[in-house]
């Protein structure tokens, strides 16, 4: 097919016999005058699309396509289609506009053809000519174009090519294939081609461009060889090509090859073939079989019967076996001969050609007919000796057959109509599978009907169907197939599809095309069946193929499967796993991050899985890879987090070295390469190190969870990485710490002092739990003005063992301190480094530092960004980037509580946070009791919460209107601060409305409840956010006359210590503290009740106060109130302090956490916090 960009370059074989053809037929004459008129015009005009396309073939002829503008600008598509008919050609119109045939559209489409090439542009007419002018220069234009192409014609025909040569290395080869001859029979065709041997050191054996032979105009053999033709071969190529040029559509360059028509032609082959000279003989082209000579063989009629009976007469060859099923019979002249490309080999046959001839029209014989031939042939002179008499049919019935399930893979040719053509078909190629049931061989499809017939050794067999046995090996088809029955009983089928409606056909994804125009996407073509195929044959069904299936994969299986971990910067590992075939080695872990994607892969056994199931994997080079399911999920499970979470999908799986652990299962099974004790070092990754003894120098005795805590400190150490001790307050981790400090010089491990950066509140406790515990150690702690702090970090720090600061010092000594090395870091409430865009989180990164430890008792208070910014410091790099970890942890288990990705975080980064409560490992510890106090608001307090919630909600919906939820922050929690300060007691509000509500709920009820308390001999503390209702509750304590002590974030620090003292001496029964004050650093064992009279958002900071009495060195059970004013805002801060509480659960205990989808804080959030009392 060529278009018109391809003509206007010069004349095509195509296009020029179309210029003659449509010259000699005088193509103007198949229209009236006034259609020839417009269609000029249209031509003028340049209506017609420049993509032209012009069509040869030697049955139908030339045909010319193209589309033409209509007047409102509409393409019709017309052809112009020519057809021989003796010396002159037959031409017939089409077009989709109206009219349908010989219109004006036709018309412009011929001339726009004829004036397109070379000839046409050089006689284009001006454009300067008069309307009159044009119309007769357009006549005389043609005219001259006609008469120029048929002089160019006649002087090509005239002109005698110089014959070319080919090289001495060139040998003669003939093409042989068989063509439609005479009258529609087979016929034998040959194409004389120069071959020379090829140059590549892998074909050696191999003929390459082929250079074909031909017959100039003036009769001549072209090219020649270079020694020239020896006389056997010229004549006899002379012979065979006699008569080409006459062909109706020869023309030079011709590729089809000539018919053997002549008796001289087929004495020509046989001769050159049997001589010295006998060219190479090839099927259809070089690539195609190489023939030889086979032997003569004799052809004889014979009757061949099919399943239902009828007969047919054909000739076969004696002796049958020496032609293939694939043999072709053809003429060759006035005799017969035989083409077999699967035996590769090429012969005479000897028989009666006209009954050869006569056969292949010859009609069936019905099985009620035999008799009745029989008769007839024997009165049919000579007739008889030559056609055996028809075989008679035997009538059997077989009882108790059992079925057998065969399916048979095929190729499906489809056709589907473009939008714009209806005859422009786009072909689509399918594989189907056809299902037929086979009883004792006769094959029927699954549909209706009583018994199964069929032919076998000359019996009609008529064989009783076991219904319950076909049904049975129906359902054993794995699922995810379609038959075309089910298709179009819904559907749309495309046109064209030859498949019975008991075919199978495979939906890419479980996706069933809707309409025709989706087979295409929705199907899969032959090669994507072969994962079906295999699901096909360990279902037991006996699958067979049509000879133009593709060739099947080659299926491997592994020989051995290995792990690979080297090691990589920062105390991570490559990790790769693979299986090696054949000594070639293939690594799968890109295969594993596929199949997890993957819906259709079971991660676990399905109910009807068989025992041994594979899964197979597609390699280059049309191979398969054959894996056990059972091998494969053993692989995934320890690997899944990582393969989910890995960055970049890399040959190799970037693991931490505190993640080794989950490569236990694999280190017990596979063999590993690479680091050598990587077997050693999983294994003991799998359990927490065991307790170790107090190390030299410590003066006091560690419990047993202390032991196993200093333990894993020093597994922290061997693994040159840090961690965040985040035991629960009061379980001593400041005693762990010092223990550790201690252990590392005794071991020669420390390369630098142990800095310890804490908040100011602790410095104290740091040095005198030092001296307590661990006297040996030279202690600095850096205090004073500024100038002597520099000069103690220039001249002291590097000469002592512990060196303790504050995280307000740390930023402005930071360019000092950042000089230095420190062989640990600590970061004592290591929470205050939970923005990692804080100040004090960025300093912190700038200190230059083996490993860093965080402590902390909430390493998680309002969400997973904070544990990101603190494991981040102490162990850089285990939980990916900030933006990454948002994306693959944060987001799925904040929004979408997703249980599946918080157990995967959880195991995550259990090797690098150690975390116990006191639950579980204080037995002696006595037990808390928590109870909350309802207060319900009553009178003019009441009728004030309600007016507030009210004008705030309204407050808050438009700020949300105007800026969006997240930006609404600060106007929603000044909203909600006024709703608590209301509950707490209506002085704390700032607000007009508010001044002349003198009386508090909750404090009375607090008032209600101490005295009876204090008169028990309890030991109280009563905390608060407000420092402001601190002071009213005061001077409640006052008039109550019960002594009292305040504590709060101003107190300074030497009296805040007296303060402690005097309570832990039990001078006072009740302390005031402030929430933030009262969360670190204080050690208040003596107390008994912890009173919490407002709730706080956070419930990880109302467990730290809650522990300031909770903890080790506590004798008496622990009582803790919660005053709650009902139905207010204060009980809604209860449910989002779960939530909280859920969400630190699931990740550091790898708890469920929470069920409930959504957002911690949403407008639902919001509508409930604003709901009326």
């Amino acid at each position: 097919m060529e278009s018109a960009v391809v003509a206007a370059t010069g004349l095509s074989n195509a296009s020029f016999a179309l210029n003659i053809a449509l010259l000699q037929h005088g193509w103007r004459d198949g229209f009236d005058a006034g259609t020839l008129e417009r269609g000029l015009r249209y031509a003028r005009q340049q209506r017609v699309d420049e993509q032209w396309q012009v069509e040869l073939d030697e049955k139908s002829g030339l045909t010319l396509s193209g589309d033409v503008a209509g007047s409102l600008g509409t393409p019709y598509r017309t052809m112009i289609m020519l057809t021989p008919a003796g010396t002159r050609h037959q031409m017939r119109t089409a077009c989709s506009c109206p009219v349908g045939s010989t219109c004006k559209h036709a018309v412009a489409l011929i001339d726009t053809f004829l004036s397109t090439g070379p000839l046409g542009k050089a006689l284009e007419i001006p454009d300067t000519l008069e309307p009159d002018e044009v119309e007769q220069a357009s006549s005389f234009q043609a005219a001259k174009r006609e008469w120029t192409i048929w002089l160019q014609h006649h002087s090509q025909a005239s002109a005698v090519p110089s014959a070319t040569q080919v090289g001495a290395n060139h040998r003669l080869g003939l093409f042989l294939d068989v063509q439609s001859g005479h009258r529609g029979l087979p016929a034998l065709t040959v194409q004389p081609v120069w071959l020379r041997p090829s140059k590549s050191k892998t074909q050696l054996d191999r003929w390459v461009s082929p250079v074909k032979v031909e017959v100039s105009h003036a009769g001549e053999l072209s090219p020649v060889p270079a020694m020239g033709w020896q006389p056997a071969q010229e004549e006899a190529i002379e012979q065979l090509l006699h008569g080409s040029k006459d062909s109706q559509w020869y023309f030079p360059g011709q590729s089809k090859g000539v018919t053997l028509n002549k008796a001289f032609q087929a004495k020509a082959l046989w001769s050159l073939l049997e001589s010295d000279a006998s060219p190479l003989l090839f099927h259809q082209k070089q690539t195609g079989p190489q023939l030889g000579i086979g032997p003569t063989c004799r052809i004889a009629p014979t009757w061949q019967m099919d399943e239902q009976g009828v007969q047919r007469l054909q000739m076969s060859t004696i002796p049958e076996d020496v032609l293939s099923p694939a043999a072709i019979v053809a003429s060759v002249g006035k005799s017969l001969c035989y083409l077999d490309p699967q035996n590769k080999q090429v012969g005479p046959l000897e028989g009666d050609v006209e009954l050869w001839r006569q056969l292949q029209h010859v009609p069936a014989l019905p099985p009620e007919m035999s008799e009745w031939l029989t008769s007839r042939l024997q009165n049919v002179s000579g007739l008889a000796a030559q056609v055996p008499s028809p075989r008679t049919l035997v009538e059997t019935t077989l009882e108790d057959v059992k079925p057998k399930l065969k399916i048979t893979m095929c190729v499906a040719q489809a056709r589907l109509p473009t939008r714009r053509h209806v005859w422009n078909e786009t072909p689509i190629r399918l594989g189907a599978g056809v299902v037929t049931l086979s009883y004792a061989g006769i094959e029927i499809p699954p549909e209706e009907g009583e018994v199964a017939q069929g032919l076998r050794d000359g019996q009609r067999l008529t064989i009783p169907r076991d219904q319950q046995a076909e049904i049975a090996l129906i359902r054993a088809i794995p699922p995810g197939m379609v038959t075309l029955e089910e298709l179009a009983a819904h559907h749309d089928v495309p046109d064209g599809l030859e498949l019975p409606s008991w075919s199978l056909l495979l939906p890419i994804d479980r996706q069933v095309p809707e309409n025709a125009a989706q087979w295409r996407t929705c199907l899969s073509a032959p090669e994507e069946w072969w994962d079906m195929i295999l699901q096909l044959r360990q279902a037991g069904c006996a699958v067979e193929f049509s000879d133009d299936f593709p060739q099947e994969p080659e299926y491997l299986s592994p020989d051995n499967w290995y792990g690979a971990l080297e090691p990589a910067e920062n105390g991570w590992f490559d990790l790769a796993l693979g299986v090696e075939v054949e000594n070639e080695s293939f690594n799968l872990l890109p295969i594993l991050r596929q199949l997890i994607q993957r819906e259709d892969f079971p991660l676990t056994p399905q109910e009807d899985e068989e025992a041994g199931a594979n899964w197979v994997v597609h390699l280059p080079d049309n191979r398969r890879l054959v894996l056990p399911l059972a091998r494969l999920r053993a692989w995934l499970a320890p690997l899944m987090d990582w393969l989910h979470d890995s960055e970049a999908p890399t040959n190799a799986l970037r693991v931490p070295l505190t993640s080794i652990d989950q490569l236990a299962p694999l280190a017990d099974h596979e063999r590993w390469v690479g680091r050598e004790d990587a077997v050693a070092l999983a294994q003991r990754l799998r359990e927490l190190p065991d307790k170790l003894p107090a190390p030299d120098g410590f003066q006091g005795e560690l419990r047993d969870y202390q032991a196993r805590g200093l333990a894993w400190l020093r597994f922290l150490s061997e693994l040159n990485t840090g961690g965040i001790l985040a035991d629960d307050m009061g379980l001593g981790k400041t005693i762990q710490i010092l223990a550790h400090v201690l252990d590392e010089r005794s071991r020669g491990e420390l390369r630098g002092p142990v800095m310890v950066v804490a908040p100011t509140s602790l410095v104290g406790n740091w040095c005198a739990e030092a001296a307590r515990f661990a006297p040996t150690l030279s202690v600095l702690a850096l205090q004073g003005a500024k100038a002597s702090r520099r000069e103690q970090i220039d001249t002291v720090v590097a000469n002592v063992d512990l060196v303790i600061t504050t995280y307000p010092l740390l930023v402005r000594d930071i360019e000092h301190l950042c000089e230095q090395h420190f062989g640990i870091v600590v970061l004592d409430e290591a929470q205050a480094i939970k923005n990692a865009a804080s100040q004090t989180a960025r300093t912190v990164r700038r200190l230059n530092a083996d490993r860093m430890i965080a402590m902390t008792g909430t390493p998680l208070e309002n969400h997973l960004g904070e544990l990101w910014a603190q494991l981040d410091v102490a162990a850089p790099g285990a939980l990916g980037s900030q933006q990454w970890f948002g994306r693959h942890f944060r987001t799925p288990i904040e929004k979408h509580a997703d249980d599946a990705v918080s157990q995967r975080l959880s195991r995550r980064i259990s090797p690098l946070i150690l975390r116990r409560t006191k639950q579980q490992v204080l037995n002696e510890l006595p037990d808390k009791t928590e109870s909350q106090r309802d207060v319900t608001l009553t009178g003019a307090q009441r009728e004030l919460y309600e007016s507030l919630r009210l004008t705030q909600h309204q407050r808050v919906k438009e700020a949300i209107e105007t800026r969006g939820l997240a930006a609404s922050g600060i106007v929603m929690l000044d909203a909600l601060l006024k709703l608590r300060q209301v509950c707490c007691d209506p002085r704390l509000v700032k607000h007009q409305s508010a001044a002349t509500v003198q009386r508090s709920a909750k404090l009375e009820a607090l008032r209600e409840l101490l005295p009876s308390l204090v008169e028990d001999g309890r030991r109280i503390l009563i905390f608060s956010q407000f420092t402001e209702m601190l002071e009213l509750i005061g001077g409640a304590l006052e008039r109550e006359r019960i002594s009292h002590l305040t504590l709060t974030g101003q107190t300074p620090g030497a009296v805040r210590t007296e303060r402690v003292a005097q309570f832990q001496r039990g001078e006072v029964p009740v302390f005031l503290i402030s929430l933030k004050a009262g969360g670190t650093g204080l050690n208040l064992t003596t107390a008994d009740t912890v009173i919490h009279y407002d709730p706080w958002w956070n419930p990880a900071v109302e467990a730290q106060a809650t522990g300031r009495a909770h903890r080790m060195g506590q004798k008496n059970p622990v009582f803790v109130y919660k005053l709650v004013c009902a139905g207010t805002v204060e009980e809604r801060i209860l449910e989002l302090q779960s939530r909280k509480a859920d969400l630190a659960a699931s990740v550091l205990e790898g708890g469920s956490g929470r069920q409930e989808e959504g957002p911690l804080f949403d407008e639902e959030d919001l509508a409930l916090l604003f709901a009326p009392v």
